[in-house]
């Protein structure tokens, strides 16, 4: 029994260890949208927080959880993450998106991230489909601060004869802390 407990132990400080570079702090700003990403991840399971708020159309939260599988230096995790949505329109509810992230470091300082999330309107509530999409690079100044430049795609879909939310189409910047 004492072995069983000595070898739980020895996997959890080994999770911690791998992960102790794999925590992110993403802030980022767009014309009408400013949005917040927290993420752990360094292959394994993975937590995301994200947060993006439009200026005269509302907000989304969400909190995921994904799988995380390195292809030598490529991270590509796939998971879910469950929304919630509150439009100024009048709109709340949630939805179940279902998607995936990529990481592809370029040598030393670049890296080009992607990814996309999808909820059909038979996993949301209060709210249609929930669509969400992005594409950028970060160019790393130091180990731990980097520069993101992309471009940002999150569209709400309204339910029974609501007008659909594009909370973001276009261009972003950001910082990023990695710890």
């Amino acid at each position: 029994m004492k072995h069983s407990y000595s070898a739980v132990l020895a996997m959890v400080f080994s999770w911690s260890a791998a992960c102790a570079n794999a925590m992110d702090l993403t802030a980022a700003a767009g014309e009408d949208f400013v949005s917040a990403n927290a993420g752990l991840n360094a292959g394994g399971l993975g937590l995301t927080a994200d947060w993006l708020y439009h200026d005269d159309l509302g907000y989304v939260a969400g909190l995921g959880l994904g799988l995380g599988v390195p292809l030598g230096s490529v991270l590509v995790t796939l998971g879910g993450k469950a929304m919630y949505v509150d439009l100024d329109s009048g709109d709340t509810g949630g939805a179940l998106a279902m998607g995936g992230t990529v990481q592809w470091p370029l040598g030393e300082h670049f890296k080009l991230l992607g990814g996309a999330w999808y909820a059909p309107e038979s996993l949301a509530s209060g709210v249609g489909a929930y669509t969400e999409a992005m594409a950028g690079v970060r160019y790393n100044l130091t180990r731990q601060i980097g520069a993101d430049l992309g471009y940002r795609y999150v569209k709400v879909e309204g339910e029974e004869g609501q007008p659909s939310a594009e909370l973001a189409n276009g261009v972003y910047g950001g910082v990023s802390f990695s710890f």
